[in-house]
């Protein structure tokens, strides 16, 4: 959910999503999610009790009901973010290094060393 916005007014299910797989043992659902999801690493597989049925509203009882617009997932691409701290970093198996990267927003994600070339905090 975005930084910037009051949780409560943020919706609490998005989207409406396609079934792919299902595992009655655990109980767990693997949805076709957005790219704009797994561009963010959401995993696909969630637990029952994170799920919702839809059901379409009638138009005979609520006629000016409208469609609730897209979640927008994110700032675009041409967005610029600004890094607020460099808190970590990491050698992976196959010798890469990653920042662990704190934004100005709040977000905290792993970086690989090529993505941060240009920044002024590594000088």
């Amino acid at each position: 959910m975005p930084k910037d916005r009051a949780r409560k007014l943020c919706p609490k299910f998005i989207g409406l999503y396609k079934v792919i797989e299902s595992n009655p043992e655990t109980s767990n659902y693997k949805l076709d999610l957005p790219q704009a999801l797994v561009n963010q690493r959401i995993h696909p597989v969630f637990h029952v009790s994170l799920l919702r049925p839809f059901h379409e509203s009638d138009n005979t009882l609520f006629p000016d009901q409208t469609q609730p617009e897209p979640y927008d997932f994110g700032l675009d691409d041409k967005h610029e973010w600004f890094i607020y701290e460099i808190i970590g970093h990491c050698h992976l198996d196959d010798g890469q290094l990653e920042f662990e990267v704190q934004w100005s927003l709040g977000d905290t994600t792993w970086e690989p060393a090529g993505n941060c070339t240009d920044l002024s905090a590594l000088d």
